[in-house]
């Protein structure tokens, strides 16, 4: 296996290369007075192991529904049913596969609903032979997926076509031993669905000038997030991901519009410093263009810098690499550097050199630190404590009275069937009245701010399950 297959599929990569699908209406579009159409895309995030040849999901079928708690039935109004297996690989830099399309009631859906088979899908290495996957329950068979919805895709009764892209990002759902170390992949999908009109895109090139001359740089990881730039990069929230190509192009599509903070690393390049933007618009239609030159650590003076994955399951293993440079900001080859851990029984560090070995003990956290003479870096790691599936979502406080004017915050719990807290999952935010409106949100946390008198409910929805607490503006 190459170098690059060490490093777990968490937290990397979204839509690379290639063209869109492009809509040919043909002679069947319905007219206006019918209901609207739907057609539903398939697009991804690039795979990132240059061993693995395909990731091939068989979709049964999509629906969607105006419940975004989907425990019950949900009302679930089927859009496609295409019956056929999907290469995930193939889809990237934006280019999207038809799943199917058919008409829907024309009403808010706060869920998408995808089935797949597992038993007809898989991941394939280059040399032909299938790769070992633990799929989510029950395991085999048909299973449902839930994608996140992070705006409700709003179908305009006049309208006689709308576009609904779902993302899979198959770099953070398909995790290569992130809970076990025997070569396995543990789906823990990671889906978005986006109303195609109301979405733009992020593009641009990657490049250094390191060696003395401009270069492009290939395998560069773009992550978008959500959140406030003032505050921790905890706080933020990942909404998307990319990857550079060889000509250092990137490209990440179907971005609901507003203001995202944009990081860029190449991640095998530890001698380069990330670059982050605080403020990158995107406006639905449009293109932003975001060209990013990665420089070198320690701004030309002495550095030791940490890249590598913030998070792991237990029983997992991911790797880590240290750059150091020296007082001219050359990078030191093969430098002698220690590694500890704060907390080893919750994660446990092994290093030889400059790359270390972080196997994963005990839902938590650990801060991993690398000394290399009187230079030092830290990476604070989370420690996850199952795959399995969100079966309860909480949110706190449960209740809130607040005047107009007056902003208050929330957070969600999520835990499994038996109790244990989950982390890493994605998760909507809705309110049901406008007398509270969402401000900002953190993934797990919310900011609103009560807008006028009235009550509303706070709902949160993680993997088709849902929470919610009730707000009083008075």
């Amino acid at each position: 296996m190459s170098r690059r297959l060490a490093v777990p599929l968490l937290g990397i990569l979204l839509l690379a290369g290639g063209g869109c699908y492009q809509d040919d209406p043909g002679s069947n579009a319905p007219s206006t007075s019918q209901k609207p159409f739907a057609k539903v895309l398939l697009t991804d995030a690039p795979f990132p192991y240059d061993s693995v040849a395909s990731v091939n999901v068989y979709v049964v079928s999509v629906a969607a529904s105006t419940d975004p708690d989907t425990t019950g039935d949900a009302g679930w109004e089927t859009i496609a049913q295409p019956g056929r297996v999907f290469d995930l690989l193939s889809l990237q830099q934006g280019t999207t596969a038809l799943l199917g399309e058919g008409q829907l009631s024309g009403r808010l859906y706060r869920a998408i609903r995808v089935i797949i088979d597992a038993n007809a899908s898989s991941v394939r290495w280059k040399n032909g032979s299938d790769a070992r996957v633990n799929w989510p329950f029950p395991g085999n068979g048909l299973i449902a997926l839930h994608a996140q919805v992070e705006e409700p895709l709003a179908l305009i009764t006049d309208a006689s076509q709308v576009e609904i892209v779902i993302d899979w990002d198959v770099g953070r759902s398909f995790l290569y031993n992130y809970y076990d170390t025997t070569g396995t992949f543990t789906l823990i999908p990671w889906l978005r669905a986006v109303h195609k009109a109301f979405s733009g895109t992020l593009a641009g090139t990657v490049t250094s000038n390191y060696s003395g001359a401009t270069q492009p740089i290939a395998n560069a990881n773009v992550s978008v997030y959500g959140g406030d730039p003032n505050r921790s990069a905890s706080t933020w929230y990942l909404v998307a991901t990319g990857r550079s190509d060889a000509a250092g192009f990137y490209r990440v599509a179907f971005l609901g519009s507003g203001t995202y903070i944009v990081r860029v690393e190449q991640p095998d390049y530890p001698f380069l410093a990330a670059s982050i933007n605080p403020a990158v618009e995107i406006v639905a239609g449009d293109t932003t263009n975001l060209p990013v030159s990665l420089t070198e650590a320690g701004a030309g003076g002495a550095f030791l810098q940490i890249t590598g994955p913030t998070s792991v399951g237990v029983g997992g293993r991911i790797t880590l690499f240290a750059a150091v440079g020296g007082a001219n900001g050359a990078p030191v080859p093969n430098p002698s550097v220690s590694w500890t851990s704060s907390d080893p029984a919750v994660a446990e560090v092994l290093g030889i050199g400059d790359t270390a070995s972080v196997t994963g003990r005990q839902p938590g956290f650990a801060t991993i630190i690398a000394t290399s003479d009187t230079l030092s870096d830290s990476l604070t790691i989370q420690v996850t404590g199952t795959p399995a599936s969100v079966a309860t979502v909480t949110v706190q406080p449960a209740s809130a009275n607040l005047a107009v004017g007056d902003s208050a915050s929330f957070t969600v719990l999520l835990r499994d069937s038996v109790g244990n807290v989950l982390t890493g999952r994605p998760v909507s935010w809705f309110s049901t009245d406008s007398a509270f409106v969402i401000e900002i949100s953190y993934g797990t946390a919310v900011v609103g701010r009560g807008r006028r008198v009235g009550s509303a409910l706070l709902q949160a929805t993680s993997e088709g399950k849902t929470g919610q607490a009730t707000i009083t503006v008075h």
